[in-house]
């Protein structure tokens, strides 16, 4: 059994979960999560679980979350502004999300937050509820679902502006100017077994051109309507519960500075692009459902969607267009499991640049 921090007190922490003053634990049983994560604050994921000598069953879901130079690939960061990303990247914000009672529309909540171990070195571990997995796939209906909850949580929360903290351009002057565009400029990455079969003639060039425009398309962005977000909601961060499958429990939460009203439909959208999961074919029509659905949300809070369309894509864009071919993956051996990743995600990036290049 892993050790536990000595922070940890778990009899306290079952009898809590359990509504249960006298429970006893009996047995615990710790496993580690292999879930590849791209955010640098994440660390690791734990299921802390087992009995009580009465017999009821408890189980925790352990996340560890840390500062930007802890993560293991900020190496993809150029050395000379390691020092920055760090500093500015907002690594609590999902332990100040779980803390703030922030208001969430019908159908969103927030897993339950049992405690907060500061373990030291800006790191703590988040000890919250395990939510049950109903069964399902994301199907058209359940994105449009999940864009309805976030369209309804962006209008329950308007901002003025970008606000006085630069996060999303902090993310893409670091992320994607300093990280990603050098990489796609390099004219070995076109000749890549895991890329050239995959990538079209054009590619390449939409994708440099885009990447000219990012200038003129964060501000673009500044001068749309804002409003707070999630900020990561990919699929995985939005869970629906056994008990309750008519709504998503929000995890994972990204920065919580004022974006483009429509910022958490490009998360919504990737998320299970990133991961292989999705058929290039199949993005056009999940682009539509999940705004259609975003709309939805917005009306049920009073808010217009006028800006929506332009706020989706022009952030979606800016952040993902040129992370969509996983470079960081170059490296890996070259199989039939791999080559099905590339397609998928070069299929991506041509998706995206295409939605680019019409703004």
């Amino acid at each position: 059994m892993t050790t536990l921090s000595p922070n940890v007190d778990l009899t306290d922490l079952v009898r809590t979960c359990l509504d249960e003053k006298d429970a006893e634990v009996e047995s615990v049983h710790v496993e580690v999560i292999d879930r590849v994560s791209g955010t640098p604050s994440t660390g690791g994921l734990r299921r802390v679980s087992g009995t009580t000598a009465c017999g009821p069953r408890w189980s925790f879901f352990v996340k560890s979350i840390h500062a930007a130079r802890h993560w293991p690939d900020i190496g993809i960061v150029p050395e000379a502004y390691r020092a920055t990303f760090d500093a500015e990247f907002p690594w609590r914000a999902e332990a100040d999300v779980y803390d703030s009672g922030l208001p969430l529309p019908e159908g969103l909540r927030l897993p339950r937050l049992y405690f907060v171990d500061d373990l030291g070195d800006d790191r703590l571990d988040l000890w919250m509820e395990d939510v049950r997995i109903a069964p399902g796939e994301w199907d058209l209906t359940r994105y449009t679902a999940a864009a309805r909850a976030l369209g309804g949580l962006a209008a329950l929360r308007p901002a003025d502006g970008p606000g006085t903290t630069p996060g999303f351009r902090t993310y893409v002057r670091n992320r994607v100017v300093q990280g990603a565009l050098p990489a796609l400029r390099e004219p070995s990455l076109w000749r890549h077994p895991l890329v050239a079969p995959y990538a079209d003639g054009l590619l390449r060039m939409d994708l440099d051109i885009l990447g000219h425009r990012i200038p003129d398309l964060l501000d673009a962005a500044d001068r749309l309507p804002h409003t707070m977000a999630h900020g990561d909601a990919s699929p995985e961060n939005l869970l629906v519960p056994a008990d309750a499958p008519g709504e998503f429990v929000a995890i994972d939460w990204g920065w919580q500075t004022p974006v483009p009203v429509g910022f958490d439909l490009g998360q919504l959208l990737v998320g299970r692009a990133h991961q292989g999961m999705i058929e290039p074919g199949e993005l056009p029509a999940v682009h539509r459902a999940i705004q259609t659905g975003y709309a939805q949300g917005l009306a049920d809070g009073g808010m217009a969607d006028d800006h929506l369309a332009a706020g989706h894509v022009t952030t979606m864009v800016l952040r993902s267009a040129f992370t969509a071919i996983p470079v960081e993956r170059l490296g890996d051996p070259v199989t039939p499991q791999t080559h099905e990743l590339f397609r998928k995600r070069v299929g991506l990036a041509r998706f995206l640049a295409d939605l680019g290049l019409a703004l």
